[in-house]
């Protein structure tokens, strides 16, 4: 029973409280297996990679060669630069089963040149199977696409892409309807007119503090945002992508606006205040230092209803050219964002995102910064000083030489960003694909 409990605070971001409940029970059982991997999850959720990575290779000794414990370990692994200890676990686990799509992809982000002639043919015939999953045939279907492009066969290129977004789409389709609605309907007609009842209680410990929200598009700089501040403050905990803000409002308008008889056109929004602080502080209080860095890109929607709570947060705002963000982002698998597997439904979100933060931009001047990519990496010395300065930070000497910092760790597509240099932005890099948004 605590084990289902401990699950089921897991599945709440209710971290504190699930650690509690397998630490209970690895006191009474050292070599439980099922309590240390949910710690290794834990502690992967948390952000605390090395803890993370002992729990997943101590479930590795106690039941070796098990492939949810290797595929963990693996992404544990990669998120913190240790790349060729989680090749050698996916190369391990497609020796094992020759069908895991999960570990080809895996080893493909680590390296798009690990997946060779053998490997590719290994995916051509899974891809003509119908026992795997739609996800699976995503997964399989994207990393042709790059194939393609490396090849410049732009035609098959699209073509493998097409297929990509779509699969990855069905695969989870009222998921991604519902998530669709929400941003469409809902918080993109509301964001301005929230309405509020009851009261905060007790706010004296949020408001003295400068949280920090990195929110914008993805692909438009965010990660490289992340880092720099990351690298410059030892006060600062970065949360990741960590939603925290989207759960609390939808545990509590989601039974409604996803019921049957939902009138959008008669809705207001009401926020309870004091259930979305007990939320809310429950969520990030999974954190230990005080100033957290909250990187949910989504959290343009919200700046209203965050400065209700945290009056002194700062926000940065990360931006790049419109059409090269739209590729950019369609070019990229992100099977968590519903809105951005079609052109059409990008650039419907993007209307909405434009509409939101110029709003915000006057309302808030004093607590909004813009950060545009392509001034970020020409001019990254006095972009970063910009950056550091807005958020109350003193720049190290070493301030961009955040390539060397071994404590670093990213858990998106974008690891292998902490581990290198600042790029020059690439004008024309996405031009061979601009017919695409017509």
């Amino acid at each position: 029973m605590s084990y289902e409990i401990g699950k089921d605070f897991i599945k709440k971001k209710l971290y504190k409280k699930a650690l509690l409940i397998f630490q209970k029970i690895l006191k009474n059982n050292h070599y439980d297996l099922r309590a240390n991997f949910q710690m290794g999850k834990i502690y992967y959720e948390l952000n605390n990679l090395n803890k993370s990575i002992f729990f997943f290779k101590k479930c590795n000794k106690i039941q070796p060669n098990t492939p949810n414990i290797l595929f963990n370990l693996a992404l544990a692994l990669q998120s913190t630069g240790k790349i060729s200890e989680a090749k050698e676990n996916y190369l391990n686990l497609i020796s094992m089963n020759p069908s895991d799509v999960k570990s080809y992809y895996g080893l493909f982000i680590l390296n798009d040149n690990n997946i060779n002639s053998k490997f590719q043919q290994n995916l051509q015939n899974l891809n003509e199977n119908n026992k795997i999953s739609l996800f699976e045939k995503s997964l399989i279907n994207f990393i042709f696409s790059k194939i393609k492009k490396k090849e410049g066969d732009l035609k098959n290129e699209i073509r493998y892409l097409k297929f990509a977004h779509q699969f990855c789409l069905d695969s989870n389709l009222d998921f991604n309807n519902q998530s669709n609605f929400y941003y469409e309907n809902i918080i993109s007609n509301h964001f301005n007119k929230i309405d509020f009842q009851n009261n905060f209680y007790n706010k004296k410990n949020f408001n003295e503090h400068n949280h920090i929200f990195i929110v914008g598009l993805p692909r438009s700089g965010s990660t490289l945002v992340e880092t720099i501040i990351s690298h410059n403050a030892e006060n600062v905990v970065s949360v990741g992508e960590f939603h925290g803000i989207n759960t609390s409002i939808l545990e509590q308008i989601g039974n409604l606006i996803y019921s049957i008889n939902f009138n959008s056109k008669n809705y207001n929004l009401l926020i309870d205040k004091k259930k979305f602080q007990d939320s809310l502080i429950e969520k990030y209080n999974n954190f230990e230092k005080k100033i957290f860095l909250d990187k949910s890109l989504e959290n343009f929607f919200n700046i209203d209803l965050i400065l209700q709570f945290f009056p002194n947060a700062k926000f940065i705002h990360t931006y790049r050219n419109q059409n090269d963000a739209i590729i950019g982002i369609y070019q990229t698998m992100l099977p968590e964002l519903s809105w951005s597997h079609k052109i059409q439904d990008i650039k419907n979100y993007i209307n909405s995102y434009k509409k939101t933060i110029n709003y915000f931009k006057k309302k808030y001047s004093t607590q909004i910064i813009d950060v545009e990519l392509s001034n970020l990496t020409r001019k990254k010395e006095m972009e970063s000083k910009k950056i550091l300065n807005f958020c109350n930070i003193s720049y190290k000497n070493n301030y961009l030489d955040f390539n060397k910092n071994k404590e670093l760790f990213n858990k998106t597509n974008s690891f292998l960003q902490v581990r290198n240099r600042i790029k020059e932005y690439e004008n024309k890099k996405y031009h061979p694909y601009y017919h695409l948004l017509d």
